[in-house]
């Protein structure tokens, strides 16, 4: 850059200092500047105040008109009880050795119930219900045409000096109220639950002359196989002085009561909880329906009539039971609340009443160990059996002894059915023999068996009992898990099925030799008990682990009855017999009169 430039430059850049030195502003300018803008944000900052004040203003008029319409709504769907319709939602433990129930102010009901000294199958306390989903209500209509239902109302608690009781109190004034007594009975899974009516009939409807108690549960899973709690959960009702009746387990049904009953149980596999009125209940309609969300078992519901007589203090007292199936335990409630738990019709039902729930109870006041216990019972129902398994062993070794001469007479007649019959007849007439004398003892002890069939899955004593590799009793054992669901048989694999199938195909290969059974009866015979393992291995593990120590023990004793009784003796004696006098037995007198009746003579 050369010299000019350079001055050129010089120039510029002096002129463009001195003319912003000369229009710069003075001090007073500045000042009257800024006043300017103070200003100017005065009156904006007034103005967003105006706006905001009126929008505040507006919602608190949108506020006030909602309270107004709200307090207006209540007060026509409440009328006199529109200052119960509200309040806080707050809740009054009760509890004992056994229960911890929880109390809600709205309502004035029993919100959820814990039994303390058992737990679910995944470990968690057991609830046996909670939540706003339930329900335990009644309804009425007034005299101002209101219809009002307690669960829309908010209770005031009054809670007792001991904790064991508290009134939930809804008072209109001092001679108008509703109370709800509840409190903890002596029996440490009952709770006392009265309904206290004053004054109201002043309040209620004239033609009103019944409360509509409405007693809904949704059914939480307690235990390992939904399946299995699906099934045995329903409803159970009692008509005073008559047995128990119950709704299908494996339907949603329906059922209008038209007449009085005495209780309403929600029987779930293990638990129950039951509404027990001291005076009978007049009605009901109960329903059981399947959730099929499975997040419950089953919804179960009741809309009970209780009868209102318009007096000016009118009183409803009942009882819940919240507890086990615990057969002992319900026959102290009385009532007959122990028949819930299944234990077979008929001769079934007597042989698990009075042999193996007493067994159970005596032996688990001693014995902790219920897989010992079993085996006990096992040892005790097998030696009541042993003389009819002798008796039928001995009989069986008379047929097996006589098989040669019948064979014969097979040969000789056997295109001649009619006279085969004849002769072989004729042949245990002479010997003495019985030819149903080896099934009637077997028949004799079915119903044993098939009682165990129902004792073992609805026992709550086996419910969460460990024993070997079977961590509950009461559920199936396992000791592989397959990964995949295997049609008619499951998704895992049963060692006590297993070991009570492999011991049954004993057992039958070893009958089988005994009674010399061939053809299509000998292969159905193996066929039945693998059938069995599929049916069994869902089933209850104290069950199957019976049926092994049956089986094991039946063949035990078949074997030593072996060693004293002697088939050559038992030939011997045979002959002697026929040589006796003809003494006719009922059983071959029956069998003479059947063929007689065909046309034949068998003492031709």
């Amino acid at each position: 850059m050369d010299r000019n430039s350079i001055i050129g430059l010089g120039l510029i850049f002096a002129i463009l200092i001195t003319f912003a030195y000369i229009n710069q502003p003075t001090q007073s300018e500045i000042a009257a500047a800024k006043m300017k803008q103070d200003s100017i944000n005065l009156v904006r900052l007034q103005n967003d105040s105006i706006a905001l004040a009126s929008v505040q203003a507006e919602r608190e008029n949108e506020k006030l008109s909602t309270i107004s319409e709200d307090s207006t709504a209540k007060q026509n769907a409440f009328g006199s009880f529109a200052r119960f319709s509200q309040g806080v939602d707050d809740y009054t433990i009760l509890e004992n050795e056994n229960l911890k129930i929880k109390i809600a102010n709205k309502g004035g009901r029993i919100y959820q119930v814990e039994l303390k000294n058992y737990k679910r199958s995944d470990g968690s306390d057991l609830v046996l219900f909670e939540g706003e989903e339930n329900d335990f209500s009644y309804g009425f209509a007034t005299r101002d045409a209101k219809a009002i239902s307690t669960k829309d109302l908010y209770f005031t608690p009054v809670k007792s000096a001991d904790g064991k009781s508290v009134i939930m109190q809804l008072k209109l004034a001092d001679n108008q109220f509703i109370e709800h007594h509840i409190g903890l009975n002596q029996n440490q899974n009952m709770v006392d639950f009265k309904i206290n009516l004053v004054g109201m009939n002043n309040v209620i409807a004239p033609n009103n002359n019944f409360l509509d108690l409405s007693w809904k549960q949704n059914v939480l899973r307690q235990e390992k196989t939904h399946e299995a709690e699906k099934n045995t959960t329903t409803i159970y009702y009692r008509y005073p002085n008559e047995d128990p009746e119950y709704i299908s387990e494996t339907k949603d049904l329906k059922e209008d009561i038209k007449t009085p009953i005495q209780w309403i149980s929600y029987k779930q596999q293990y638990f129950n909880s039951s509404l027990i009125g001291v005076s009978n209940f007049d009605n009901a309609a109960l329903e059981t329906k399947t959730d099929e969300s499975k997040k419950y078992v089953k919804v179960l519901s009741s809309n009970i009539g209780l009868t209102y007589n318009h007096s000016d203090q009118q009183a409803y007292e009942m009882q819940f039971y919240f507890g086990p199936n615990h057969y002992k335990s319900l026959q102290k409630v009385g009532a007959s609340l122990e028949k819930i738990v299944p234990m077979g019709w008929g001769i079934f039902g007597w042989v698990n009443k009075i042999l193996t729930v007493n067994v159970f109870y005596f032996l688990s006041q001693y014995i902790s160990n219920f897989g010992i216990i079993i085996l006990l019972l096992t040892i005790i129902v097998k030696t009541i059996l042993f003389p009819l398994v002798y008796k039928s062993y001995k009989s069986s070794a008379k047929m097996r002894v006589l098989k040669p001469e019948m064979d014969e007479i097979k040969v000789k007649y056997g295109n001649d059915m009619a006279k085969m019959q004849q002769e072989n007849m004729k042949l245990y007439r002479k010997a003495g023999v019985n030819p149903m004398g080896g099934c009637l003892p077997v028949l004799l002890q079915m119903p044993i068996l098939i009682a165990m069939f129902q004792f073992f899955p609805s026992s709550f004593e086996l419910r969460q009992q460990a024993f070997l590799w079977s961590s509950d009793l009461s559920s199936y054992d396992s000791i592989l898990n397959l990964g995949f669901e295997i049609p008619f048989y499951g998704d895992h694999v049963s060692l006590f099925t297993l070991l009570m199938t492999v011991s049954t195909l004993v057992y039958t290969m070893y009958n089988n030799q005994m009674t010399g059974v061939t053809g299509q009866m000998k292969i159905i015979s193996y066929l039945m008990p693998v059938m069995f393992l599929g049916f069994f291995n869902n089933y209850a593990s104290g069950l199957t682990y019976y049926y092994f120590l049956s089986n094991l023990f039946t063949i035990g004793q078949q074997l030593l009855i072996r060693q004293f009784v002697d088939d050559n003796a038992l030939h011997a004696q045979i002959q002697e017999n026929k040589k006796k006098p003809v003494t006719k037995s009922k059983f071959q007198q029956k069998l003479e009169e059947m063929a007689k009746k065909r046309g034949f003579d068998p003492n031709k």
